[in-house]
């Protein structure tokens, strides 16, 4: 198995980007962050044909790490990828991350809290919706997170000889 399609999703302060850039510096692949597509360079809001438009143009690129939300874009993503990863630590993690980034907003506060009713299910009907030739983690720590860095690493290297 071969890590050139990674799609990294889960709810806000999971860890997303931070497990993203980790993976791109490992395996020397490009990151796209779905943040980046929603929001014009002076922050406005981008139409949502605009925002999937762009997301799906880089699911279609040969090798890429795909980290973030849109939901509407995740069959696309999940399609092509080679790996998914759900990013799934504690609730009161998320938040408290959420809270020292974003500076106590308070719309990210409740998007964090409320992430699991809302789009939960989503995420564990990608993981489960995909073909037994696409590997899955659900990273929970930064425990995971290290030995998934570890085992793509590994899998890349002997894939490459």
């Amino acid at each position: 198995m071969s890590a050139t399609r990674i799609m990294i999703f889960g709810g806000p302060g999971a860890g997303k980007s931070r497990l993203a850039l980790r993976l791109s510096r490992v395996l020397d692949i490009a990151v796209y962050c779905v943040d980046g597509a929603v929001h014009d360079e002076k922050g406005k809001l981008r139409p949502n044909s605009e925002i999937d438009c762009t997301v799906r143009s880089w699911a279609s690129k040969h090798q890429w790490i795909i980290e973030g939300g849109n939901s509407r874009t995740y069959s696309d993503r999940a399609s092509r990828a080679t790996v998914l990863v759900c990013m799934k630590p504690p609730r009161w993690l998320r938040v408290y991350r959420v809270a020292i980034r974003d500076k106590l907003n308070f719309s990210s506060l409740y998007w964090s809290f409320k992430y699991d009713e809302v789009f939960g299910f989503k995420d564990d009907l990608t993981l489960s919706s995909v073909g037994r030739d696409i590997a899955t983690y659900k990273i929970r720590t930064n425990k995971d997170a290290d030995e998934l860095l570890k085992i793509l690493a590994r899998n890349n290297c002997s894939s490459s000889l």
